[in-house]
């Protein structure tokens, strides 16, 4: 009886399986003709004590976070800048890379100091510090993408403040994402959700649970997805999509792609653990 049901669940997880590719493929032949949106994706990462356990998780799981976008028809690039350090506060620890190159850069994160400039540490990112120059290079034809990774709200900052950064980020087009610990932290909060990005949960990426990191780097991909596809569709004219065509159809076409593929990785991996 145990070995029928278990073939049972065995049937059942591959036929789903085969379904969600199926669809994945009806809608690429809808999407065929339709170009890679290209991103350039700055993780701006809070190195004071506290965050040691995310730095981590982050590192270890930038692969599956990649392979998502990858899927969902996004060229992805990934610089990484550290702030908040005693050794350095603001520091560029890699140009943009891919996924492999992000992962080697991450290892010299560091956990040591108190004082979190998030505003300066975006500005530096937009290469817009007047004190010093993180001297990114974008590619002229990719979606700006900042997101911040912090524990506390932003402090020590010099230049910048959320009035002046949020300023900052429309004028160079870009989005931007607050994971912090809850929605208490107002004006990083606000800055994402009025630069078309949003709040993300820093507790599911602060723990030793890899169930619950992966499920939320799986979320936080999918929805990193979705802002870069509707930004193509809000702002056609955008450099980075001025060559680009994503009708509603292929946004919904491509994120299927890339939610098939999730689920895919969930149920092949449930299968393993029966």
């Amino acid at each position: 009886m145990k070995e029928n049901t278990i073939a049972w669940l065995k049937i059942r997880k591959w036929s789903s399986i085969a379904i969600l590719t199926l669809s994945s493929i009806v809608f690429c032949s809808n999407i065929a003709n339709a170009a890679v949106i290209k991103t350039d994706i700055v993780m701006i990462v809070d190195e004071s004590g506290s965050m040691g356990g995310v730095q981590a998780n982050l590192r270890n799981n930038i692969g599956l976070f990649a392979s998502i976008l990858s899927a969902g028809g996004v060229d992805a690039n990934y610089a990484l800048v550290g702030y908040g350090s005693s050794g350095d506060l603001i520091r560029l620890i890699t140009d943009f890379t891919n996924a492999s190159g992000f992962a080697a850069a991450a290892a010299n994160l560091v956990a040591s100091g108190g004082i979190e400039p998030a505003y300066d540490a975006t500005a530096y990112a937009l290469n817009s510090l007047s004190s010093e120059s993180g001297n990114l290079t974008y590619r002229a034809d990719a979606v700006k993408n900042m997101i911040v990774y912090t524990d506390e709200a932003s402090n020590g900052d010099s230049e910048y403040s959320a009035a002046t950064l949020d300023t900052l980020l429309k004028g160079n087009n870009s989005l931007f994402n607050a994971v912090v610990p809850n929605t208490g932290y107002t004006s990083l909060v606000n800055l994402a959700t009025n630069n078309g990005g949003q709040f993300f949960n820093l507790g599911f990426l602060n723990t030793n649970d890899q169930t619950v990191v992966e499920q939320f780097v799986e979320d936080f991909a999918l929805a990193k997805l979705q802002e870069t596809l509707d930004f193509c569709q809000v702002n056609p004219n955008d450099p980075a999509c001025s060559n680009v065509e994503v009708p509603a159809p292929a946004s919904a076409g491509l994120l299927l792609i890339a939610v098939a593929a999730v689920s895919s990785r969930r149920l092949a991996k449930k299968k393993n653990q029966i």
